[in-house]
């Protein structure tokens, strides 16, 4: 991927852009829209405490996903993970990295790791979507790429499971296009070490940290009461 400028780590006028556009313009934007039409709530802000960086990792299920989960962070600092294109096209992609998205290399998808390890040096927490792709409006999480967990492992930070639950509601009974009820939760640190065993590899270790943090989000959606039978939902192929 070629070398563009990111809110991390781009030139000073481009970080107090950044800076601006989205603590005064998209945070406050995106609370407003997310209360008044996704009915947002917010869950389990408080396992943040003490934690100025880490790892998140988010089922993947609606478009405006990653400014809520910005939202649900402030003011702590963010990285989204985006796919390359959506932050080098000429268009758009500038934005994109105002808000703070930060592009995985198609042909290397490992070589985020320096921004990664750079982000979590600095404060920041890492946002990744383990699926891989959008489900729309699925309650089903995909299995899980590992990418995310074997970053945890090599920079020894906690995952945050960020879980985003979908609930129906009465309004789309007369505008079914309305968007059902949003929960974001976040959930207990899941730590590295819990994980660590001199009998395994470190591919199994990262495995089964990616499998106990889906089946944290799985479980979340079940509890909560997440609709898996939204009339518009895709699961996952």
């Amino acid at each position: 991927m070629k070398a563009v400028p990111t809110s991390l780590d781009g030139p000073w006028y481009f970080r107090a852009a950044s800076f601006v556009l989205y603590n005064l313009v998209a945070i406050p934007a995106v609370f407003l829209i997310g209360v008044l039409v996704y009915g947002l709530r917010i869950r389990g802000r408080h396992r943040l405490r003490g934690h100025r960086r880490g790892l998140v990792a988010a089922n993947h299920c609606q478009f405006l996903e990653p400014g809520i989960c910005g939202v649900t962070f402030w003011p702590r600092k963010i990285l989204f993970s985006a796919e390359e294109n959506n932050v080098t096209r000429r268009d758009v992609g500038w934005l994109t990295r105002l808000l703070r998205a930060v592009g995985i290399p198609d042909d290397n998808p490992m070589g985020i790791g320096s921004t990664v390890r750079k982000g979590l040096e600095s404060g920041w927490f890492v946002q990744f979507y383990p699926e891989g792709r959008l489900s729309w409006r699925s309650q089903e999480p995909g299995p899980f790429l590992e990418g995310v967990f074997f970053f945890a492992f090599l920079n020894n930070v906690p995952v945050f499971p960020l879980t985003e639950v979908l609930l129906e509601r009465p309004i789309r009974r007369l505008f079914p296009w309305w968007p059902p009820r949003t929960e974001f939760i976040i959930g207990e640190p899941v730590y590295p070490d819990s994980f660590r065993d001199q009998g395994l590899s470190r591919r199994e270790m990262v495995h089964r940290m990616s499998e106990a943090v889906r089946q944290v989000i799985i479980d979340t959606i079940a509890e909560r009461g997440g609709c898996t039978e939204l009339p518009e939902r895709r699961p996952p192929d």
